[in-house]
């Protein structure tokens, strides 16, 4: 009896992704993340991957809601922040597929309200434009405008009297990259091309035909008690921000506005994976999806932030890798010398600590979820980083 239950307790240590599928042969070593989360203070983690064959495996730690005796799952809804800037961008690349827009057309006459807004300077003067901004510039992040949490020319403007819909920007189209509001207008531009408003047009052509039920910009009564808990840490531990929206947007932010869950998204990122395709149709053309991974930044531009005194300056997770690439969704690793995730591969974040990795060379997708601030908080961005080691570990175990 005493060796059956050290088989059983082996077993459950080394049972990998729990799969959806039956057959799967991916075996992960759970030990390292159950010791992980163990000794951090995270309040709650959940992370899961998907193998090339289109298995899905979940690991959990801690509760939905902090403080409570259940256990969070792939189901649970969460505040997906900067992951929503792949999900429009997709909805963007369906719009060029389909001739109603395209990658570098002159968006002046379309959204005027958006390419008259002038460039700050270094030296702190407002300025005309001379280039126009394309639907590539907004994509790729080179269209000029930034976070003012990221940028002290920003923080430090004076908004007296400012009567456009954004802050200023930065620079000329195609000159930098900058992370920034970029995808914010891409939703404009989707919606006046479309003639829908953006959660219409999601669920019709993309988190519909994906049955992504849980990804919404406004979450359904029915579904709200899933929403987890969030928060943010200081130095004496976490606080809790209010769980529950109390007012529906009528904005749609295709930048950071959708809540989603990690089994939805997980979806998302195996439909590209397998080049743009699902059960009972094609979200994008494969070829469409190969730009996706590939280098969209002119002039040898990387995804270098510039941080300065005021903005994120305690990033301790080391994201982005600042000799990554960008392409029309995401980042790119592009680091000789990274140990984990193969060079090709697709990653990016979102602000309350959730990542997620896209390898389609290798064949797997990885997310990973925490849901709270400050951004690239160590202990998470290491676990996500654990895990994703692990799971490609796991590929040499077949």
């Amino acid at each position: 009896m005493k060796k059956l239950l050290f088989a059983l307790i082996a077993i459950s240590i080394l049972a990998g992704c729990k799969t959806e599928k039956e057959g799967s042969n991916v075996v992960i070593n759970e030990l390292p993340m159950k010791s992980y989360f163990q000794n951090s203070n995270l309040p709650a983690a959940i992370m899961g991957c998907s193998t090339r064959e289109g298995k899905m495996g979940w690991y959990a730690f801690g509760p939905s809601i902090w403080g409570g005796k259940d256990t969070i799952n792939e189901n649970n809804i969460f505040r997906i922040f900067s992951m929503t800037k792949a999900i429009s961008s997709v909805a963007a690349l369906q719009l060029v597929e389909k001739g109603l827009i395209g990658l570098d057309d002159p968006l002046d006459e379309l959204m005027p309200e958006m390419t008259s807004i002038p460039i700050l300077t270094k030296n702190g003067e407002l300025v005309k434009a001379n280039k126009s901004i394309t639907l590539r510039n907004l994509l790729t992040h080179t269209a000029g405008f930034g976070y003012d949490f990221l940028d002290e020319r920003l923080q430090k403007f004076d908004k007296t009297g400012w009567n456009y819909d954004d802050l200023p920007r930065l620079f000329e189209s195609g000159e930098k990259w900058e992370y920034g509001t970029n995808l914010d207008w891409v939703g404009k531009v989707i919606e006046k091309v479309s003639g829908e408003d953006l959660e219409t047009y999601l669920r019709k052509n993309v988190t519909g035909p994906l049955k992504m039920n849980s990804t919404w910009f406004n979450v359904p009564e029915n579904l709200k008690e899933n929403i987890v808990s969030w928060g943010v840490r200081d130095s004496v531990g976490f606080k809790e921000y209010s769980r529950i929206p109390t007012e529906p947007v009528a904005e749609y932010n295709a930048g950071g506005g959708l809540f989603g869950s990690p089994k939805d998204y997980l979806t998302f990122l195996e439909c590209i994976k397998n080049n743009g395709k699902y059960y009972g149709g094609q979200i994008l053309k494969p070829e469409t999806v190969e730009l996706m991974f590939k280098n969209q930044l002119p002039n040898g531009l990387t995804t270098s932030y510039n941080v300065t005194e005021g903005g994120i300056v305690d990033i301790l997770g080391g994201f982005p890798d600042n000799s990554d690439v960008y392409s029309l969704s995401w980042a790119i690793e592009n680091n000789e010398d990274e140990l984990i995730r193969t060079k090709g591969s697709a990653y990016w974040a979102g602000i309350a600590n959730s990542y997620y990795t896209l390898d389609k060379d290798k064949g797997i997708a990885i997310v990973y979820f925490t849901q709270f601030l400050p951004f690239n908080d160590k202990v998470s961005h290491d676990f996500y980083r654990l895990f994703e080691k692990e799971v490609y570990n796991s590929l040499n175990t077949k």
